[in-house]
Order: C-alpha cells, then structure tokens, then sequence
C-alpha cells in the first residue's frame, strides 16, 4: 500500500512514516522542511530503509502538490498533517495561517481527488475549531481549571467557534465594503471582492473571500459607543485593536475577543492606505449624433482631474435639462457665492457656459446624456468607474464634492450633506479609500450626513466605560479572508475588525459530502512523544521536557491552571489505523481525538512531575496569558470510542516519562538545535 502523508518531517508526520514503513508500506513525504529540526526527522526515517520518497514542497504551492500527487498516483491513503498549528502564530501572522492551513488543505484535496485507488483521506484538524466556549462555564477545582457541566469532555457537537485566530460573527444588519460598495454579507455573491488590511503591510487591498459563514445565533452581543463608532458582534468575535495608537494607524495591532476586552480603553482602526485602484489620465466622453439625420460627435477625452473638478460639482450643485420644444440639452451647476469657479470648472471640461443670476449654464447634449442617468437629488450617486479610480483621483472628486456641499467641522474633519443614500454609501467610500475615517447619519429633516475625518484612529472608554451587551436572536454573519481583517460597517460607522476562520476542517468535511471522497476529519487535542522537537508556542509537553533538560528558562503563561487532555503520539496513529480499518463507514464523519477526561493534565502538574524526576526545582517564570489561549479543553472521545472500538493506552505519567527519557537520550540533538 502507498501512502502520502503532507508534513511527513514533522512530528506526527514522521510517527506515522515510520509506523509504515515498518509495516513495509511505501511513503511519500511531502514536507518544505520549513520547521526546525525537520531535516532531523528525515534522516532518522532513512534509517529505517524501506521505500521511502521525499518530496520537498508546500502545501499552499498548487502547482507542486499537483504534481507530487501525480508522481504518486497509485496512492490509496492521504494523511494530512501539515499546518501552522501554533496559536500565538495564527494571530501574530495570519496570513501564513490562512495560507498553510485553509488553502493548503484547499489544495490537497483537490490534488486528492484525482488519486483513481484512493481508499482514505485523514485531516488532522484541531480542538480550536471549537474556540472558548464561552457559553460554558468553568470552574476551578483543586487548583486545576475544570468544566463545570461536562463531565465526558466537549464532544463533536459542540458549536465551532473558529476561535483561533478568528471568530463569528457579525449581527445581520452588518454592511461590508465590495469593489461594487456597500453590501450586506447576505447579499455576497461568489465574486464579490472585500476591502480587507493587511496587518504585515498596514495598507488595505480588496481581496476575494474563500469561505462565507452565516449561523443562527441566540444570546449576547457586544456594543461598543463611541462618537466615530459603534459595534455590534458576537462574544468570541476578534477585534482588531491596540492599547496605543497615533492618528494614523494603532501601535501593535492585535486581534481580540470582544468579551476579552469589554469595557477596557482600547482604540480602533477607522481607515487606512487602500492599495490599487486605476490611475487613469483621462476621462472619455462618449460621441454620438446630436439628433435623427444630425452630426455624429466623437468621442473626447477631458483630464482626469478636470472631470472630476466638475462631477463633485455637478453632484452638489448640479442639475441637465432638455427642453421639451426644442430638444436643447443644457447643464446647470447653481452658485450663489462661488460663480467664477463654476465658470472654470465647466470650461476646462471644454464647457462655454453663460451666467444667469446664480445659476451657470451650458449646453452639451452628450453630457446631458451622460449624467441624465445620474437622477435628481434624491437619486445622485457616484458611477463604478469613478469609484474604481485611484487615491490620488478620488481625492480630487472629494474636495470638489466637500466644496460643493460640505462643511469644514475642524482642522481635520468635515461633513458632507445630501438628500441621497446611495450618494452618501458613495462619498463614505471614496473617502475610506482616500485613507479616511467617515461614518454615516441621518439627521430629522431626512437629510444623511457623512463625517469625514484624517483621524483614523477612535479611542474607546478613556474616562468610563461606554460598552454594553444586548441581547440578539437572530441570524450572525462572517466571512474568510488571507488578510483576516475586513472593512465592515454598523450602524453607519465603519472600522477595520477580524473575520472568521476554519475553512480547513469544513472543506475537509464539505468534500465528503459533495465529492464522495473518503475523507475523515480528527480534531486534535494536545499531542506528544518522541520526535515532538517542541518550542515555547507548540508542543508545550515537549518544550517543558526539552527545557528541563537543557536547563533553559521554563515560561509559563497564565496562571498554571490551564487544563488539557494529552494523547500519546502512538495512540493517536492506533485511531487513525481504526479510521482508515472502516473508512466506509465513518467516511465524512468528524472524530474528537485526545486523552479525553480520563488523560488530563494541567500546567503545574508537567512542571511537578519534572521536577520530582529530575530532583531540581524548575523555577518557572510566569508571563500574561496569551490570545486564544483556552483556560481548559478536554476532548469528549466517546463517539471514537463507540465508532472505532479505540481509547488511550498510555497515561499522562507514563507519556511524560517516556518523553523525558526520550529528551535526555537524544541531548544532542537539542543542542545542536537549541544552541
């Protein structure tokens, strides 16, 4: 039998290589042997002999996948291990995130499906799907943290949150910036792009979303008030926000439950840098005849920047006309205190306009043509081809609209003023993509009011607490993007805020049904054993064993309580061998694997233990708990137990031990790797 096992140097990867191999199966590796002591892994599988292949490449590569699977044909089993697995990096780096985990879990299946003898399709996904639960309460026994009503364990019905890095949602009233403006997330369509920022580059860039969320929801919901804000989200949704901030941009962004930091002073991001948009020199205005039998105009181009002058113009204070008698087409622009300028602006569009009291007035049919479909004032709005312009281009037809009908409010802000909806959803955008703050109001007399501001930064409850939670029933919404910040807006102000994540472990289980293919989903708790070369953010077991070993400094975030269920690395190939055993029957289906409540340990409890083998106290320094850090998760393993006749065989005592041993009979490969 041949077997491909993506991020086969890793730990669990080159666990199950090798438990193959000593079957005398053939295995393909496929591994970019980015991870520190890969290579190690690697060498130590040779060893074995047998038929082993290494294919060095990544996963987020469709290209080289492809053709790894190619060259590996005749494989009848996949597992997928490969991944960013470590918390603290999904939020530090999303991007890489997103693209090792959901697209790289994108390509292989896709890479799969074209496997003809493919038996069994396993995905090593992870108990953060289910995120903090913070619906279920938590209590704390014996100085260890402990569920207060889940005495198996969280099993696979447990809602998913997506918790790490990202969480929904938002309430369904939510609006999110398209290239095509404003939409709410219902009214997503498959090639819709999102204006979304990058937290690498701090600018903004549209982007495509690859996976779209929308669940019933019943329960709390976040409100944060501000004068430039006003949230509406889900408990465990990410907020992208900083403790400091300039007027430009926050200082260390990061992504936040909102129940995390409920109430505290915290500021937001409004605007930022928006990259792209079409940099044109000209704008063109469409020729044809002046009427039946008449000459037939060209087409002319007119600057950009002319032509931006006096549509901002025309939009504020303009209105065309045709009289009904003679078919004259005019175009009007009414001033009473700025004539000269709208004499200027209308001459440089290669206008020859003619004044009358406060109006200034020329005649063009084809500009009649082209703005009658602009409407009257209640209708204006701003076409798609001026709002696809760049920065630079929308700035020009901004001042011109602030000219016409806008006011200056301080050094940094002013507000625009129409009768139409649409053309305020169009100002508000044209200034986030100028890099500005703007919100949206409407006022008594039914007039909307966008606010604009070069601040584009809010601070939220510096002198008191201005928060609250509501209650909601109701439909929430997300969606997925590489960025893992979207544009959204509530309540008519708009800000930069986190979106959902996940994608992996649903495409995995989304291609069973819809593709037939044999797939089964393992949502993984904390795993360990040899081969585990474990740093301070993953692989925390190991990491203790290594530390204490090496007498580095042990750090322990949080208080020390933290609670998980361990599963020895064997134990966990045992389940996979029962999986692929009845892949007919447990196909598509999802399994909780971990020590379940039976296997637990908290924190302290590895240090203690430690401590008491080696004879030497640890001394573990003591840090500030970590985003998406769980104070407790214990894995409900009894649909494995029922469906694949499987359960842990090594306790939590016994794997520590045999870890330590491990570590300290193989020294020399720490130092060479931890220096």
């Amino acid at each position: 039998m041949k077997v491909v096992i993506t991020g086969g140097a890793g730990f669990i990867g080159s666990n199950a290589a090798a438990r193959h191999l000593a079957r005398g199966n053939e295995v393909v590796i496929l591994d970019n042997l980015s991870r520190k002591g890969a290579q190690n892994n690697v060498t130590w599988l040779k060893s074995f002999g047998g038929d082993l292949r290494l294919i060095q490449a990544d996963v987020r590569d469709a290209g080289a996948v492809a053709g790894a699977f190619r060259e590996a044909a005749d494989a009848e089993v996949v597992l997928h291990l490969a991944g960013q697995v470590a918390v603290t990096t999904s939020v530090l780096n999303p991007r890489d995130d997103f693209e090792s985990n959901a697209l790289g879990t994108f390509n292989v299946l896709e890479a799969a499906r074209t496997l003809p003898r493919l038996r069994a399709f396993l995905f090593a996904s992870t108990n953060k799907v289910y995120g903090g639960m913070e619906d279920v309460g938590i209590v704390e026994r014996g100085g260890r943290y402990a569920y207060a009503s889940l005495p198996e364990g969280v099993d696979e019905n447990q809602q998913l949150d997506f918790h790490s890095p990202y969480g929904c949602c938002y309430a369904a009233d939510t609006d999110i910036l398209t290239r095509s403006g404003w939409k709410r997330f219902y009214e997503l369509g498959p090639d819709d792009d999102v204006l979304t920022y990058s937290l690498e580059r701090k600018t903004a860039e549209f982007q495509r979303p690859t996976a779209h969320f929308a669940f019933p929801y019943t329960g709390k919901m976040y409100v944060q008030t501000n004068r430039r804000l006003k949230t509406c989200v889900t408990p465990n949704h990410k907020m992208l926000v900083a403790w400091d901030c300039t007027h430009w941009a926050l200082e260390r962004p990061r992504l936040a439950e909102a129940q995390q930091i409920a109430g505290k002073p915290m500021a937001y991001l409004l605007a930022a840098e928006v990259e792209g948009g079409i940099d044109r020199d000209s704008f063109t205005l469409p020729g044809g005849k002046a009427g039946k039998h008449k000459h037939r105009f060209q087409d002319r181009a007119i600057p950009m920047d002319d032509w931006l002058r006096f549509l901002g113009w025309y939009l504020a204070e303009g209105h065309c006309y045709q009289n009904a008698k003679t078919g004259n087409c005019s175009v009007t622009l009414t001033t009473r205190y700025r004539t000269a300028e709208a004499v200027a602006v209308m001459r440089a569009v290669g206008l020859s306009p003619c004044v009358y009291r406060h109006h200034v007035t020329a005649t063009s049919r084809r500009l009649y043509e082209y703005l009658r479909p602009f409407g009257k004032s209640y209708q204006k709005y701003i076409p798609q081809e001026v709002k696809d312009l760049s920065p630079a281009r929308l700035r020009v037809l901004l001042i011109a609209l602030l000219d016409g009908d806008g006011n200056v409010q301080s050094k940094n802000s002013w507000r625009y003023t129409t009768v139409s909806r649409r053309l305020a959803d169009d100002v508000q955008e044209i200034a986030l993509k100028c890099g500005m703050a703007a919100s949206i109001a409407q006022d008594r007399e039914g007039f909307y009011r966008v606010s604009i501001c070069t601040t584009r930064t809010a601070q939220c409850n510096l002198d008191r607490d201005r928060s609250e939670w509501v209650d909601y029933s109701g439909m929430v919404y997300c969606v997925e993007v590489p960025n893992s910040v979207v544009m959204v807006r509530q309540n008519g102000h708009a800000y930069f805020s986190g979106n959902s994540k996940g994608a992996a472990d649903q495409y995995t289980v989304d291609y069973a049904r819809i593709y037939g293919l044999p797939t089964v989903t393992m949502r993984q708790s904390a795993i360990y054993g040899p081969r585990q070369l474990g740093v301070e953010d993953q692989g925390w077991v190991a990491w203790f064993c290594i530390a204490a070993a090496l007498g580095r400094r042990i750090t322990i975030y949080g208080d020390g309580m933290q609670v998980r269920d361990v599963l020895w690395v064997d134990d966990l190939l045992d389940a996979y061998d029962r999986a692929i055993g009845a892949i007919d029957r447990v196909r598509g289906q999802v399994f909780n694997l971990g020590g379940g409540p039976d296997n637990t340990l908290a924190i302290r409890d590895v240090i203690r233990i430690l401590e008491e083998r080696l004879g030497r106290p640890l001394g573990p320094h003591f840090d500030a708990w970590r985003p998406g850090d769980q104070r407790v998760f214990i894995a409900g393993i009894g649909k494995a137990k029922r469906e694949l006749g499987w359960a842990p065989r090594v306790g939590p005592a016994e794997g520590v031990d045999r870890l330590l041993e491990w570590v300290q009979a193989n020294r020399e490969l720490f130092a060479d790797l931890y220096g």
